[in-house]
């Protein structure tokens, strides 16, 4: 059922869009952010709150490389993602990405996986250079380790809420064209 919403959405929002954001090659934003996260059950985690960071420089207007590294206590996720905007109005931008993400899980654990990341947000244009930015990614991880508990024990997956502010440093518009 959830799947089926997150596609909805998806499909929703990309058929909603309207002329791709106004950003320049070479435009910079950087941004901090609270993220929550939901670990996959097989890690033994409770949920956890971290902050993070992010960059991102344009590749072509719509386009955009963003890293972004955020740490909770015991939990260090690097995103590395192509993500796309397109314009959902004219201040606000719907954000589309994929990639990959690197985790590290500290203390008694002491392991690191890596796989697939999505991305789906929002940013809303507060002035001519700050955005607020809010976004959804899932994460997941494949291993041919059978001695998880997961159910799926080929792969499993964490899921995270962002909320934070972004700051286009150079180059680009405010704003999406009209």
């Amino acid at each position: 059922m959830m799947t089926r919403v997150i596609r909805l959405a998806a499909t929703a929002s990309l058929a909603a869009t309207l002329p791709l954001a106004a950003q320049r090659v070479g435009t910079i934003e950087i941004g901090a952010f609270a993220r929550y996260t939901d670990f996959d059950n097989s890690l033994g985690f409770g949920n956890a709150i971290g902050v993070g960071g992010r960059g991102a420089v344009y590749v072509r207007p719509d386009f955009a490389l963003e890293l972004d590294v955020s740490r909770s206590t015991k939990y260090t996720p690097v995103h590395a993602r192509l993500v796309r905007a397109f314009a959902a109005g004219a201040r606000a931008d719907v954000l589309l990405g994929g990639g990959y993400v690197r985790n590290s899980y500290g203390g008694a654990l002491g392991v690191s996986d890596g796989g697939f990341s999505a991305l789906l947000g929002l940013r809303y244009r507060v002035g001519e250079r700050l955005w607020l930015r809010a976004g959804f990614d899932a994460d997941a991880m494949f291993s041919t380790d059978s001695r998880r508990s997961n159910p799926l024990p080929f792969y499993s997956g964490n899921w995270g809420l962002q909320l934070g502010a972004t700051l286009r440093l150079n180059g680009g518009r405010g704003g999406a064209q009209p």
